[in-house]
């Protein structure tokens, strides 16, 4: 069993549920693709805060929907209850480059 950040939790852990299709959480999208860009230390706050910041942005300027939803298991856990989940066309350009 392989465990995300040696913190007891799995990428799973990190997957919002019910989110609309057309959409992922920048947590849900690195458990999915590329789970060792989960961070060590657990911060909802502050962990992936320049990506949702830049997400936010390109979301405002191309005129992409953000839906917030509720937060995964893992960031449940440190006090997160909503977290916003961007368009995956978005998540997957902002991803190559």
């Amino acid at each position: 069993m392989v465990y995300a950040n040696g913190r007891g939790f799995l990428p799973e852990d990190f997957i919002s549920a019910e989110i609309p299709a057309g959409h992922d959480t920048v947590w849900g999208w690195a458990a999915k693709w590329a789970p060792q860009d989960l961070p060590a230390r657990i911060d909802p706050d502050r962990a992936f805060a320049d990506e949702i910041s830049e997400l936010m942005e390109q979301s405002a300027v191309g005129g992409y929907s953000i839906v917030h939803v509720e937060a995964p298991a893992a960031l449940r856990a440190h006090g997160a209850r909503k977290i916003p989940a961007f368009d995956t066309q978005l998540l997957y350009m902002m991803s190559r480059s």
